[in-house]
């Protein structure tokens, strides 16, 4: 029983390092880290935070241990360590993530965002999925007060975004190909 225990962990383990490497080679594919900011990535936070009525939405990246920020509505920021925010918690998920008390989730209640400034007390984030199935990031809401948890159109309709947003990502990287081909 505990071999096999082993041996299961194991598996974890190394199918999340592939799937590390795997989220590592997609954002690298991209070929958008450091890049100017693009006002197409302005309009999907600014839609996100107008659609949930909040103060801060953020399209974030995620590569190797570090969060980048693509576009931010609310929030100036341009990338933290990972581990210091919520949006590799929306990764590998089949549609969002949400929560309505990070204070009261031990996996969220230590985050510097919510510990300190700006004091996050709502998070909803649906995942950046490249095409080949791999995400790369998340388009959230953030906000510094309790709210209830979002509707279905609400959910529905940030899943829409991100959609968008990332086939926006894929786009953009054609146009760069295609200009470098040129």
């Amino acid at each position: 029983m505990v071999i096999a225990a082993a041996r299961d962990e194991e598996r974890r383990m190394l199918k999340s390092l592939f799937r590390e490497r795997m989220r590592s080679h997609a954002f690298r594919g991209l070929s958008i880290l450091g890049s100017a900011p693009e006002p197409i990535f302005d309009r999907f936070v600014a839609a996100a935070a107008n659609a949930f009525d909040a103060p801060i939405a953020l399209l974030s990246l995620i590569h190797d241990d570090q969060q980048w920020f693509k576009a931010g509505h609310g929030l100036v920021i341009d990338c933290i360590p990972r581990d210091s925010g919520f949006c590799s918690f929306a990764l590998d998920r089949p549609e969002i993530l949400e929560t309505a008390d990070p204070q009261a989730d031990p996996r969220f209640a230590n985050l510097p965002v919510v510990a300190g400034e700006p004091h996050i007390r709502y998070y909803i984030g649906a995942p950046l999925r490249r095409v080949s199935g791999i995400d790369v990031g998340a388009l959230c809401v953030l906000d510094t007060k309790r709210r209830s948890p979002a509707s279905a159109d609400q959910k529905a309709y940030l899943i829409g975004l991100a959609r968008q947003a990332s086939t926006a990502l894929e786009a953009r990287l054609d146009l760069l190909k295609r200009g470098a081909a040129a």
